[in-house]
């Protein structure tokens, strides 16, 4: 699972941004589950900030985002950007990419609260 927000910060608040940011990703990585997160500051527009933070699954995601600290200090953080969740397609190393299977039913789109029981049939 693959967090990525997008941040559009003036130079004035890139401080106190930058604080915060640094103590969302340690909240964050404290949590079981999660593998890293990355803070970035673009080098054509400093105002573009972005963070990225991986997970081993969805349920660890949303277990992160569960703990009191967490809803109290990087929730709001947030939702100062526009977060959005992936499922990770493909993942690289040394030259060598390794594709996932999805953990997304094909027909999640369509499903239904009841019909939710786990992926029969994994979306490609």
């Amino acid at each position: 699972m693959l967090l990525v927000c997008d941040f559009t910060v003036p130079d004035a608040d890139s401080a106190e941004f930058s604080a915060q940011a640094s103590r969302a990703t340690e909240l964050l990585t404290a949590q079981p589950g999660c593998v890293r997160a990355v803070i970035g500051r673009s080098a054509d527009e400093p105002e573009k900030w972005a963070m990225t933070v991986e997970f081993t699954s969805v349920v660890a995601y949303r277990r992160a985002m569960s703990p009191f600290d967490v809803r109290e200090h990087v929730i709001p953080f947030l939702s100062r950007g526009d977060a959005a969740a992936y499922e990770i397609f493909a993942t690289a190393t040394d030259g060598k990419a390794e594709q996932q299977v999805s953990v997304v039913a094909a027909d999640a789109a369509i499903a239904g609260p009841r019909d939710a029981s786990g992926p029969a049939t994994p979306r490609g």
